[in-house]
C-alpha cells in the first residue's frame, strides 16, 4: 500500500474518479443491475444490519489500496464522506451509491455492491467508479461495522480527568509544558489551554498563521517548534507569555519549495525534522540559538524511495542513533554520532516488515526497544529488539482490529501508550521486551456521535505524556487528559 500525504486515502479515492471521459453515453455501469455478482453468496446479505458507522478497505484493480468509511446512522447517511444518494438493502441486495459532479462537470457515481456477508456487521463486495455512466475504475471492498470491543466497558484503570472541545478544526498534535497544552489544529492554527488544573482545562489563547495548516509541535525550554503541512516551521518564543506564544519567526518556509513537517525530535542542540515533501528527507538543524536555526544536513534514508511512498513519518533519537518510520521501507536506524560536525549520517540497518508510520524507542533492560505500527487497515503493533541495528529482531506482534488503526504512540518508562483511533487509548506494560501486557484502556469513540463517520481516521489520533498525566487528542472531542492507575 502506498500511504498518501496527511492520511489522504479517501481524498485520493475521490479524485481519481473524476477523470475526463469522451463517452457521454449513459452506459450506467454503476447501476446495481450492471454489476456481475453471479459468483456471490447473496443469500448471506439477509443478515446485514445497516446501522451505525462502518470502516471499509478498498482495493482497486490498478493496485491502489486505501481505507474509507460508510455511515448509516447517526445523522445523514454518508458514503466515503459524501451524501449517500442510493441505498438498497434487501434479503439479497446490499447496494450503496453516491452521486456528485466531477471537476470536469461530469456525473460521477461511487457504487458499493455487496457480494456476501460474514455476519450482521461485515460485508465483502465490488466497488465501482463511473463518469457519465461509464466505468472508470473497479475493485473490491471489505466493510466492517465499528463497535466497541466485546466485553469492554468505557474504561479500565484509566481515569478521564478533563476534556475540552476545540473552538474550531481538528487537532493534529499536543505538547505540554509549564502548565500549558499547545494544540495544533490544522488550518485553525495554534490553540493553547491552561491545564494547571487538569480537571478543568481552560482556553488561554488561539492564533492562526495566514494559510498555514499545522501538523505537529515540540517544546524545548522556552521555545515551541510548530510544524506545518507546506510552510516549514514556525518558531514560537514562550519567554514573555507562555499562554500566548510569539510565533513570528519562520524557517524552511520558502514558497518555491514548500516543506512539509510530520514529526519533530530534539537531541542536545540538534532538531530533527521528518519532512515527507518536497525531498522526502530528515532535515537536521542546529538550534543552539533556538530562534535562529542553522541547517546542518538534509538526510535521505539510504535505499528509500519517495516514488514508492517510502516517506519519513515518525522519528526518535537515542544514544546517537536516529530511528525513522519510513512507511513501506520500514524502520531504519542511522548513526548520527558526529552529524553536528558535518559528518554524514550513515544507515546501520532497517527492519522491513509491515508498513510503519508510528514509532516509540526506549530502553528495556539492556536492550534497545523499538515499537512501531501504522494507520493502515489490519495493522499490528510490533515490538523490535534493535540493540544490534544490523540484525533487528521482532520480539512480538500484537494484531490490532482492522477497522481501528493506530494513530500514534508514546513510551513513558516501562509503559507504552497507544492512540488506537476508534479503540481509544490503550496502555501496555513493556518491562519485558517481547511481552506486551495490557494495563488499561479508555474508549473515547462512540458511533452515536453524529460528528463521526466522515473518515476512517477518527477517534483518538495521538498521545503525549507529561507530568505524570496522559494527554490525548481526539478528532472530534478535542483535548482529553487522563490519569493511568495500572
Amino acid at each position: 500500500m502506498n500511504r498518501l500525504p496527511l492520511l489522504a486515502a479517501t481524498v485520493f479515492f475521490l479524485a481519481v474518479g473524476c477523470g475526463n471521459t469522451n463517452d457521454s453515453g449513459d452506459k450506467a455501469e454503476c447501476q446495481v443491475e450492471a454489476i456481475d455478482l453471479s459468483g456471490c453468496d447473496r443469500s448471506t446479505l439477509a443478515a446485514v444490519q445497516a446501522e451505525g458507522i462502518w470502516n471499509a478497505n478498498i482495493a482497486f484493480e490498478d493496485g491502489f489500496i486505501g481505507p474509507s468509511t460508510l455511515r448509516f446512522t447517526p445523522g445523514d447517511p454518508l458514503l466515503i464522506g459524501l451524501p449517500m444518494t442510493t441505498k438498497q438493502i434487501t434479503q439479497d441486495t446490499f447496494y450503496l451509491a453516491s452521486d456528485v459532479t466531477g471537476s470536469d462537470g461530469g456525473a460521477v457515481r461511487y457504487a458499493f455492491s455487496g457480494c456476501k456477508a460474514s455476519g450482521p456487521g461485515e460485508v465483502l463486495g465490488v466497488v465501482r467508479v463511473c463518469v457519465n455512466g461509464a466505468k472508470t475504475r473497479q475493485g473490491t471492498f471489505t466493510a466492517t461495522r465499528v463497535v466497541r470491543r466485546e466485553g469492554e466497558a468505557e474504561a479500565d484503570r484509566m481515569q478521564l480527568l478533563g476534556e475540552i472541545a476545540l473552538p474550531g478544526g481538528r487537532p493534529t498534535g499536543v505538547v505540554v509544558a509549564g502548565g500549558y497544552a499547545y494544540v495544533t489544529a490544522r488550518e485553525e492554527g495554534l490553540i493553547v489551554y491552561d491545564v494547571k488544573d487538569p480537571a478543568h482545562p481552560t482556553l488561554a489563547s488561539k492564533q492562526k498563521f495566514d494559510t498555514a495548516v499545522l501538523t505537529t509541535a515540540l517544546v524545548s525550554g522556552s521555545t515551541l517548534y510548530v510544524g506545518t503541512y507546506d510552510q516549514g516551521l514556525r518558531l514560537c518564543d514562550l519567554t514573555l507569555d507562555p499562554a500566548v506564544p510569539a510565533c513570528g519567526t519562520k524557517f524552511l518556509a520558502e514558497a518555491a519549495t514548500p516543506t512539509r513537517v510530520d514529526a519533530l525530535a530534539k537531541d542536545g542542540n540538534l532538531l530533527y525534522v521528518a519532512s515527507p515533501t518536497p525531498r522526502s528527507d530528515i532535515i537536521i538543524l542546529d538550534v543552539t540559538q533556538p530562534l535562529a536555526p542553522v541547517l546542518v544536513v538534509r538526510y535521505t534514508v539510504e535505499g528509500s524511495s519517495a516514488t514508492l511512498g517510502e516517506y519519513p513519518y515518525a522519528l526518535a533519537v537515542q544514544d546517537n542513533r536516529l530511528y525513522v518510520s519510513n512507511w513501506s521501507y520500514g524502520v531504519s536506524v542511522t548513526d548520527v554520532t558526529d552529524v553536528a560536525t558535518k559528518k554524514a549520517p550513515k544507515l546501520l540497518g532497517r527492519y522491513g516488515g509491515a508498513s510503519t508510520s508510528s514509532l516509540a524507542v526506549g530502553r528495556v533492560g539492556t536492550a534497545t526497544a523499538v515499537y512501531e505500527g501504522s494507520d493502515a487497515w489490519g495493522s499490528s503493533l510490533l515490538a523490535l529488539d534493535a540493540t544490534n541495528p544490523e540484525a533487528i529482531v521482532q520480539r512480538e506482534e500484537l494484531p490490532l482490529r482492522k477497522e481501528a488503526s493506530l494513530g500514534g504512540m508514546a513510551l513513558s518508562g516501562t509503559t507504552l501508550y497507544l492512540a488506537n483511533y476508534q479503540d481509544g487509548l490503550r496502555a501496555y506494560d513493556v518491562s519485558t521486551l517481547g511481552t506486551l501486557k495490557p494495563t488499561g484502556y479508555f474508549n473515547t469513540w462512540s458511533e452515536t456521535d453524529a460528528r463521526r463517520g466522515l473518515t476512517y481516521f477518527e477517534g483518538l489520533q495521538g498521545v503525549h505524556v507529561a507530568d505524570g498525566l496522559v494527554y490525548g487528542w481526539d478528532t472530534t472531542r478535542g483535548l482529553l487528559i487522563f490519569r493511568h492507575t495500572p
